[in-house]
């Protein structure tokens, strides 16, 4: 988890007390290192962190899940997955104070492993701005509605030198440049892996002259629609059969009150 995004730090908190009891305990062996324990333990966080409320003060919380954990690394006993409520007129409509915007921005921040633009790798310590991918300007210029500019569908984490290259940009004309630059070094096939690992919907014939029109302003809440279904397959890859795509009463439009 980045600091930037963090959805709700008292589950971290949780996590590293049980890491540090275990650790003790196994004389500084850790048996939740291991790629099962690690996706198990991923799928739990992001189940939890998914959900849109709970009324539970985070001192309660931490302890609960602490036990949870504790079972899991000591006894092997499964902790629960709450269910996930998401589907794509969910994403669409998040807005940035809610919880579960931070744990997509969190998602989309550890699962992107190469810059979109430059191509670079992205580890923990790389520097990472949220791009918007059309402009925070087009809302004054073409007259779209801010909401949805700022919404998770239309945004990217990118490298920070990446985002001050971009500035305000459209990203019918940077892409387009993109292209005929990958074109030219013969590294295609790696923009179109980076562009499916950024969850950008996009034309895979790269030959096509119109292929840059489908970023085109125009195009914007089609953009915003697709990106929303590769965001909730995304989530699906890390939580499973957990994800429920229809939605409870009231839960799409309720907001993180945690204390």
């Amino acid at each position: 988890a980045r600091p930037e995004t963090l959805p709700r730090p008292s589950l971290l908190v949780s996590l590293a007390a049980v890491r540090s009891l275990v650790l003790s305990d196994n004389k500084g062996t850790d048996p939740l290192d291991s790629r099962k324990n690690h996706d198990l333990i991923r799928r739990w966080y992001f189940s939890k962190v998914m959900q849109p409320s709970r009324s539970e003060a985070s001192n309660y919380q931490i302890s609960r899940d602490f036990q949870v954990l504790l079972k899991y690394a000591r006894n092997g006993e499964r902790p629960e997955f709450p269910q996930v409520i998401l589907n794509e007129d969910i994403v669409l409509k998040l807005k940035s104070s809610d919880v579960r915007y931070k744990a997509l921005q969190n998602i989309l921040a550890t699962t992107i492993h190469k810059d979109l633009i430059s191509g670079k790798t992205i580890d923990l310590g790389s520097r990472l701005h949220d791009h918007h991918i059309f402009p925070k300007n087009a809302s004054k210029k073409h007259r779209l509605q801010q909401p949805m500019l700022d919404s998770i569908c239309n945004r990217l984490p990118i490298l920070d030198s990446s985002n001050l290259s971009l500035g305000e940009g459209y990203p019918k004309t940077y892409f387009k440049d993109i292209v005929d630059n990958a074109r030219k070094e013969g590294t295609l096939g790696d923009l179109g892996r980076r562009m499916d690992d950024c969850l950008i919907p996009h034309p895979h014939n790269f030959k096509d002259p119109q292929w840059a029109d489908r970023f085109s302003i125009n195009q914007f809440t089609e953009f915003c629609q697709k990106r929303a279904k590769l965001i909730v397959e995304r989530v699906r890859e890390i939580v499973g059969d957990s994800l429920q795509a229809s939605v409870l009463s009231g839960d799409e439009s309720m907001e993180d009150n945690e204390d």
